[in-house]
């Protein structure tokens, strides 16, 4: 047998100047410099995470993450109106505020944290800024979640030489960012982790999600760009599967949250480790908008109340003291665990650059043995 590898000359790792279709995702507070750096020095496409992030900050970030790497990175922001345009807290109303105060105060009172009823401070409006920053840094590849870029920021970013990738998680929305310029997007089924990519938030966690399976082809049928899959996606396999399934490539977010250069905290790896993926819960009890996590003692505090959390981003910042105890205290009953479906086959801590070659030393060992099978049958 052949055990050279194959090129993986796919459209997308044209497009974007990378030897292999693997994309890491952009996840906020995990998607740091040195894993991007990393996944791209391995010949995928790193991606540094930018949500909320103050330009300055980002800017040294991503002066960081070159200094790592001489290969191409992205650098993904959420774009969902509440962050393009965030309203004052201030029109919260007082109900609404007592409300998801009132179950963040059991929350409290259970680690001993000092009771606060205040409303979350107010956001500023980061995205045009850090789109600037962006820019300005002649970052190769721009990513964004949540929302339609539109026709004229994508203009802006391909003014500059930036490549766009636009994640979705319906066929209508693939649409309406292909019509905008996007020049890659993801397609993102229910089992992936993190923030639900939806562009509007649906009345019900329980709609508006298709699987990996049925939505990776028809969201390839209805646009005329390369399409990347996310959801489920850990190794080898599932790169030949969305292959298959007509994507030009793959992107993992679980998987890369759960290597040594990932910036999540000892004990959410640990927890990620131990759990299965029907741990796993679609909720808005983070941070306001649907996402996927390992549901926990948090997650269950909403759930059992029944109370309707803040807006994005108001519920994340309502949190940021029990966030903040739970990291200095290694309790992951209290952390955001974002995750997939695939935690389940997750059961070691390998370094970022392995999960690349794995990824396709397994998915070369695939195809060669079906390309061999089916020599052999035709002999």
């Amino acid at each position: 047998m052949n055990d050279s590898r194959p090129t993986f000359s796919t459209d997308v790792c044209r497009l974007l100047g990378i030897e292999y279709p693997i994309l890491q995702s952009g996840m906020g507070g995990i998607a740091g410099p040195a894993l991007a750096a990393e996944v791209s020095n391995a010949g995928g496409l790193g991606i540094l995470a930018g949500l909320l992030t103050p330009p300055d900050v980002l800017r040294a970030q991503i002066r960081h993450l070159r200094s790592l790497t001489d290969r191409p990175f992205g650098v993904n922001l959420l774009l969902l109106p509440e962050v393009r345009n965030p309203a004052s807290t201030d029109e919260l109303n007082d109900a609404t505020v007592a409300a998801v105060q009132g179950v963040l105060q059991t929350v409290r009172e259970r680690l001993g944290l000092e009771a606060s009823f205040k409303r979350p401070p107010s956001v500023p409006a980061l995205v045009e800024a850090a789109v600037e920053v962006i820019i300005d840094e002649q970052v190769p590849v721009f990513s964004s979640g949540l929302g339609d870029p539109g026709r004229e920021l994508t203009d802006r970013l391909h003014d500059a030489g930036i490549h766009t990738v636009v994640m979705v998680t319906n066929a209508n929305d693939a649409r309406s960012v292909a019509a905008s310029g996007a020049d890659v997007i993801v397609a993102q089924g229910l089992e992936a982790g993190g923030h639900r990519s939806h562009f509007t938030k649906p009345h019900d966690a329980r709609l508006g999600d298709l699987g990996s399976l049925s939505l990776i082809p028809e969201v390839v049928d209805a646009v005329n760009v390369p399409v990347i899959a996310a959801g489920g996606i850990t190794d080898g396999r599932g790169l030949v599967a969305a292959l298959a399934l007509g994507a030009s490539g793959v992107l993992m977010g679980s998987r890369f949250l759960v290597t040594r250069e990932s910036s999540a905290s000892e004990a959410y790896k640990k927890r990620l480790l131990e759990e299965r993926g029907e741990s796993t819960v679609v909720t808005d009890a983070i941070s306001g908008r649907y996402a996927r996590v390992v549901g926990n003692a948090l997650t269950d505090a909403f759930r059992d109340s029944g109370v309707e959390p803040f807006p994005f981003p108001s519920q994340l910042l309502a949190t940021a003291d029990i966030r903040a105890f739970a990291d200095r205290t290694e309790d992951a009953d209290y952390l955001p665990l974002w995750a997939g479906q695939s935690i389940g086959r997750l059961n070691d801590l390998p370094w970022a650059a392995d999960v690349v070659t794995d990824t396709i030393r397994q998915a070369t060992q695939i195809l060669l043995r079906q390309l061999n099978e089916r020599v052999t049958v035709r002999a």
